[in-house]
């Protein structure tokens, strides 16, 4: 074996270790944080068993398939925030392997190297690697699926064109809006290879994947016509594009992206664009084919979820949607910079100027949103209140919460020392993701009268308000049946000690 063999190797083994360690490490900064609603609902479907999410979650707006291996996860590692959430961070670190493996049959492992160690301090990336939600699978599903299809189209073999219709149903069973990935590949299958689009294998291949999705087509259906209004998520505006290219870059919206954050974001898109033009001109046929297929992964799936959010229908642009396409923006730009630094031009005064600029911008992009994720505010805020009330409270005395949304977070941290119960009564069961708690019912009080009279001193945990803060009670049994010991209160929530009259 040649020397310079033996340094490949070793780059295809050390490269994709560092990235991933990398990621890593910036997702567990924030792992213990506070889980959120969805977070939360993701959580509790694991209580049930497998037939108790197949059916939960058809009257949601996602498939199964994430929930199913959260479930098995949980058994194996705990149920905990940071080992369910770890599960994130896993699929996150398998996709930064197979993307290494795919740009380097792709563009060489110069360019992979480069590419993968940006896409591994992507903010978004590292964002929903922190989080219990199918985000990064669906990343690792399209990277995996776009890597067989090239497999398949280069070999003709049977087993990848089988394996890719499996990971084309697994990806639907994940997330629907993976089908913009398959658009992508769809498209750029027909142009690049100038295909015809029923060409017997591929229309073969769909079919297949199609028939492995079939199960599950009568719940989407309803999804569709009973719960997927998209009323919850803002109408897209001018701003929408430029928002999630912001968001993509630094994590910020890009209203927030002031001063001298404009100058690193303009200097890294405009420097990129410039350096993939020039890189784009020196690439062979098979170069340029494969990277419009990238290009396709980035750019067509936030051009047809805008599209598909224009009057008169809903509104359903949510990046995190889309993470893989926002993250292989890092991956446009990590060829960029790789080509800056292998290209033969002569080193001119402005060449370097120029190499320092955009290596600026970049980085300074890359801190800048890292830093960002790792400061944002949390999305929930339950979980300080409850462990001050569990550390607060002697054993097994109740903690009782106010309506269905705080009993989602807090029944999360429920223990057999501090029990944590919603009641049912208390609870409007008007959407689809509060019908999990009525189904599994996990520590759910169906009579809160019994309750009451079974516990001479419980906690309550309510929703601050006016007069909460005043030490108030804002429930009619609880007011007749104890009186207030304590409580105490932060900016959301307020938590009453309360003991029989």
């Amino acid at each position: 074996m040649s020397k310079q063999n033996k340094k490949s190797i070793i780059l295809c083994i050390i490269i994709p270790v560092i990235a991933c360690i990398i990621f890593s490490v910036f997702c567990m900064l924030n792992l213990s944080g506070p889980i959120w609603f969805d977070e939360s609902y993701s959580a509790y479907l694991t209580r049930g068993n497998f037939g108790d999410i197949w059916q939960l979650t058809s009257l949601d707006v996602h498939p199964p398939f994430y929930y199913f291996l959260l479930k098995i996860w949980s058994m194996i590692f705990g149920y905990t925030d940071v080992s369910m959430r770890f599960m994130s961070i896993f699929f996150g670190a398998l996709t930064i392997i197979f993307l290494f493996h795919l740009l380097k049959r792709w563009f060489g492992t110069k360019s992979a190297s480069v590419v993968t160690l940006l896409v591994s301090v992507s903010p978004m990336f590292i964002r929903y690697g922190q989080e219990m939600r199918m985000y990064t699978l669906v990343f690792f599903i399209v990277v995996l699926a776009t890597y067989v299809l090239d497999l398949a189209l280069e070999t003709k073999k049977n087993r990848y064109y089988i394996l890719y219709a499996i990971l084309i149903a697994l990806g639907m069973w994940t997330h629907y809006f993976t089908a913009i990935a398959w658009i992508s590949h769809i498209i750029y299958y027909t142009i690049t290879k100038r295909a015809k689009l029923f060409e017997k294998k591929m229309l073969l291949t769909y079919i297949f994947a199609v028939l492995l999705f079939v199960p599950w087509m009568p719940s989407l259906f309803k999804q569709i016509v009973e719960v997927q209004k998209g009323f919850w998520i803002p109408a897209i505006s001018m701003s929408t594009p430029i928002d999630y290219l912001s968001q993509s870059l630094m994590y910020s919206e890009a209203e927030y992206a002031t001063g001298w954050l404009i100058l690193l974001g303009l200097g890294t898109v405009i420097l990129s664009s410039v350096s993939i033009f020039r890189l784009y001109k020196t690439y062979s046929k098979t170069e340029r084919s494969k990277f419009w297929l990238l290009l396709s992964l980035v750019a067509i799936p936030p051009v047809v979820l805008i599209v598909l959010s224009l009057p008169p229908l809903a509104s359903m642009f949510i990046d995190r949607y889309i993470l893989y396409s926002a993250s292989l923006i890092w991956a446009l730009i990590g060829l960029g910079v790789a080509y800056i630094f292998t290209n033969p031009a002569k080193s001119t005064h402005f060449n370097i100027f120029a190499k320092i600029l955009f290596v600026i911008c970049v980085v300074g992009c890359a801190i800048t949103g890292i830093v960002n994720v790792e400061n944002r505010q949390p999305e929930g805020f339950i979980k300080e209140t409850i462990l001050s009330v569990q550390l607060l409270s002697g054993s097994n005395i109740p903690i009782l919460v106010d309506n269905e949304w705080n009993y989602y977070d807090a029944v999360f941290y429920s223990t057999n020392e501090h029990p944590i119960y919603g009641v049912d009564d208390w609870i409007d069961y008007q959407y689809g993701s509060i019908m999990p708690i009525d189904h599994i019912g996990y520590n759910l009080i169906r009579d809160i009268d019994a309750f009451v009279s079974d516990n001479p001193s419980i906690w309550y945990i309510t929703s601050l308000n006016d007069d909460t803060r005043h030490g108030n009670l804002d429930k009619d049994i609880l007011k007749d049946n104890y009186r207030i010991k304590t409580f105490f209160a932060d900016e959301h929530l307020v938590a009453f000690e309360l003991v029989r009259e």
